[in-house]
């Protein structure tokens, strides 16, 4: 199962440390993280880019509820926000 989600980072962020970051957020259900898009334009704020990641998710014993996906979609949120990333709305 894939989940994708795209920040708005600064402009020298890279992008290899956002996707590490996103890919270790939930180390027992990620298993693979990977940068699809590096936008810079239009509805992106001056300094800022955009990076979608798509992030591949297997469950350990059962399939996963809206409470454990959203509970990932949070887990990702945080660790991103570290590095100063917010989902792009």
């Amino acid at each position: 199962m894939t989940r994708d989600f795209a920040f708005l980072v600064p402009a020298e962020t890279p992008a290899g440390d956002l996707v590490r970051t996103v890919k270790n957020a939930d180390k027992a259900n990620i298993v693979a993280a990977r940068l699809f898009d590096d936008f810079r334009g239009a509805g992106v704020p001056d300094g800022q880019k955009s990076l979608a990641i798509e992030v591949t998710l297997q469950p350990q014993d059962k399939s996963y509820g809206e409470a454990d996906l959203k509970a990932i979609a949070d887990a990702v949120t945080k660790a991103a926000a570290k590095l100063g990333a917010a989902l792009r709305g």
